[in-house]
Protein backbone atom coordinates (compact mmCIF):
# COMPACT_ATOMS: atom_id res chain seq x y z
CA UNK A 1 0.00 0.00 0.00
CA UNK A 2 0.98 3.44 -0.76
CA UNK A 3 1.01 6.03 2.00
CA UNK A 4 -1.61 8.73 1.54
CA UNK A 5 -0.19 12.16 0.86
CA UNK A 6 -0.62 14.44 3.84
CA UNK A 7 -1.76 18.02 3.45
CA UNK A 8 0.79 20.50 4.62
CA UNK A 9 0.15 21.70 8.15
CA UNK A 10 -0.68 25.43 8.25
CA UNK A 11 -0.28 27.33 11.48
CA UNK A 12 -3.51 28.82 12.85
CA UNK A 13 -2.40 32.44 12.53
CA UNK A 14 -1.72 31.92 8.83
CA UNK A 15 -5.23 30.67 8.18
CA UNK A 16 -7.51 33.44 6.75
CA UNK A 17 -10.70 31.86 8.10
CA UNK A 18 -9.45 32.15 11.69
CA UNK A 19 -8.92 35.87 11.25
CA UNK A 20 -12.37 36.26 9.74
CA UNK A 21 -14.09 34.36 12.55
CA UNK A 22 -12.10 35.93 15.40
CA UNK A 23 -11.41 39.32 13.84
CA UNK A 24 -14.97 40.60 13.46
CA UNK A 25 -15.95 40.10 17.13
CA UNK A 26 -12.57 41.45 18.24
CA UNK A 27 -13.05 44.55 16.11
CA UNK A 28 -16.57 45.00 17.55
CA UNK A 29 -15.22 44.84 21.12
CA UNK A 30 -12.48 47.38 20.35
CA UNK A 31 -14.93 49.75 18.63
CA UNK A 32 -17.34 49.38 21.55
CA UNK A 33 -14.57 50.40 23.93
CA UNK A 34 -13.79 53.47 21.83
CA UNK A 35 -17.47 54.49 21.78
CA UNK A 36 -17.84 53.91 25.54
CA UNK A 37 -14.76 56.06 26.20
CA UNK A 38 -16.16 58.86 24.03
CA UNK A 39 -19.58 58.63 25.69
CA UNK A 40 -18.13 58.86 29.19
CA UNK A 41 -15.53 61.56 28.51
CA UNK A 42 -17.48 64.08 26.40
CA UNK A 43 -20.20 66.47 27.46
CA UNK A 44 -23.77 65.90 26.35
CA UNK A 45 -24.19 69.44 25.10
CA UNK A 46 -27.28 69.03 22.95
CA UNK A 47 -29.62 68.57 25.90
CA UNK A 48 -30.91 71.84 27.30
CA UNK A 49 -31.24 72.01 31.06
CA UNK A 50 -33.70 74.85 30.70
CA UNK A 51 -36.05 73.44 28.08
CA UNK A 52 -39.08 74.69 29.99
CA UNK A 53 -37.74 78.24 30.28
CA UNK A 54 -36.85 78.17 26.57
CA UNK A 55 -40.43 77.29 25.71
CA UNK A 56 -41.85 79.98 27.99
CA UNK A 57 -39.46 82.60 26.61
CA UNK A 58 -40.73 81.87 23.09
CA UNK A 59 -44.25 82.96 24.04
CA UNK A 60 -42.84 85.97 25.93
CA UNK A 61 -40.81 87.00 22.87
CA UNK A 62 -43.85 86.81 20.61
CA UNK A 63 -44.67 90.44 21.47
CA UNK A 64 -41.09 91.46 20.57
CA UNK A 65 -41.42 89.71 17.16
CA UNK A 66 -44.77 91.42 16.55
CA UNK A 67 -43.24 94.81 17.36
CA UNK A 68 -40.37 94.11 14.93
CA UNK A 69 -42.89 93.12 12.27
CA UNK A 70 -44.94 96.28 12.84
CA UNK A 71 -41.79 98.44 12.57
CA UNK A 72 -40.48 96.32 9.64
CA UNK A 73 -37.05 96.08 11.27
CA UNK A 74 -34.18 94.96 9.05
CA UNK A 75 -30.45 95.01 9.71
CA UNK A 76 -27.26 94.37 7.76
CA UNK A 77 -24.33 93.14 9.85
CA UNK A 78 -20.71 93.11 8.77
CA UNK A 79 -18.17 91.25 10.90
CA UNK A 80 -14.42 91.57 10.73
CA UNK A 81 -11.76 90.23 13.08
CA UNK A 82 -12.23 92.87 15.79
CA UNK A 83 -15.39 94.86 15.00
CA UNK A 84 -19.08 94.46 14.20
CA UNK A 85 -20.86 97.11 12.12
CA UNK A 86 -24.63 97.26 11.71
CA UNK A 87 -26.96 99.30 9.51
CA UNK A 88 -30.53 99.40 10.82
CA UNK A 89 -33.64 100.03 8.71
CA UNK A 90 -37.28 100.26 9.63
CA UNK A 91 -40.10 102.64 10.47
CA UNK A 92 -38.76 104.14 13.69
CA UNK A 93 -39.85 107.36 15.37
CA UNK A 94 -36.33 107.48 16.75
CA UNK A 95 -33.39 105.08 16.37
CA UNK A 96 -32.41 103.27 19.57
CA UNK A 97 -29.14 104.36 21.20
CA UNK A 98 -27.94 100.81 21.89
CA UNK A 99 -28.65 97.36 20.52
CA UNK A 100 -27.93 93.95 21.98
CA UNK A 101 -26.63 91.24 19.64
CA UNK A 102 -26.58 87.70 20.98
CA UNK A 103 -24.37 85.23 19.10
CA UNK A 104 -25.67 81.84 20.17
CA UNK A 105 -23.60 78.74 19.47
CA UNK A 106 -25.73 75.85 18.15
CA UNK A 107 -24.60 73.35 20.82
CA UNK A 108 -22.24 74.84 23.43
CA UNK A 109 -23.73 77.37 25.84
CA UNK A 110 -20.31 78.45 27.14
CA UNK A 111 -19.44 79.73 23.63
CA UNK A 112 -22.44 82.09 23.49
CA UNK A 113 -21.58 85.78 23.24
CA UNK A 114 -23.54 88.96 23.90
CA UNK A 115 -22.35 92.11 22.15
CA UNK A 116 -23.59 95.62 22.86
CA UNK A 117 -23.69 97.86 19.81
CA UNK A 118 -23.51 101.63 20.25
CA UNK A 119 -25.09 104.15 17.87
CA UNK A 120 -22.47 106.12 15.93
CA UNK A 121 -22.66 109.63 14.40
CA UNK A 122 -23.60 108.25 10.95
CA UNK A 123 -26.60 106.33 12.44
CA UNK A 124 -24.81 103.00 12.11
CA UNK A 125 -24.00 100.81 15.10
CA UNK A 126 -20.61 99.44 16.13
CA UNK A 127 -19.36 96.96 18.67
CA UNK A 128 -16.34 94.81 19.52
CA UNK A 129 -16.17 91.35 17.95
CA UNK A 130 -14.78 88.72 20.33
CA UNK A 131 -15.66 85.71 18.16
CA UNK A 132 -13.18 83.91 15.90
CA UNK A 133 -14.37 83.78 12.29
CA UNK A 134 -15.82 81.91 10.46
CA UNK A 135 -18.50 80.58 12.81
CA UNK A 136 -22.07 79.36 12.48
CA UNK A 137 -24.31 81.12 15.01
CA UNK A 138 -27.86 82.06 15.79
CA UNK A 139 -28.11 85.84 15.75
CA UNK A 140 -30.64 87.58 18.00
CA UNK A 141 -30.73 91.36 17.59
CA UNK A 142 -32.72 93.10 20.31
CA UNK A 143 -33.56 96.65 21.22
CA UNK A 144 -34.24 96.72 24.97
CA UNK A 145 -35.36 100.37 24.65
CA UNK A 146 -38.03 99.71 22.02
CA UNK A 147 -38.89 96.10 22.83
CA UNK A 148 -38.34 94.42 19.46
CA UNK A 149 -36.26 91.43 18.38
CA UNK A 150 -35.23 89.87 15.07
CA UNK A 151 -33.43 86.56 14.54
CA UNK A 152 -31.45 84.60 11.96
CA UNK A 153 -29.09 81.64 11.75
CA UNK A 154 -26.05 82.24 9.58
CA UNK A 155 -22.51 81.14 8.82
CA UNK A 156 -20.56 84.29 9.67
CA UNK A 157 -17.60 84.98 7.43
CA UNK A 158 -15.18 87.93 7.67
CA UNK A 159 -16.33 91.03 5.72
CA UNK A 160 -19.51 89.29 4.54
CA UNK A 161 -22.85 91.07 5.01
CA UNK A 162 -25.38 89.14 7.12
CA UNK A 163 -28.99 90.27 6.78
CA UNK A 164 -31.55 90.01 9.55
CA UNK A 165 -35.22 90.65 8.99
CA UNK A 166 -38.52 90.73 10.87
CA UNK A 167 -39.92 87.95 8.66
Amino acid sequence: MKPEPQEPVVRWYKEPMVWLVAGIPLLAVIWGGVMLTLALSTKDSLVSDSYYKDGVSYTENKAAFETASRLQVEADLRFNEDEVRLQLRGYFDELPNTLQLQLIHPTLEERDLTLFLQKMADNSYAGVNEMPLPERRRLWLTSPEQGWQIRATELIMPEQVVSLSYQ
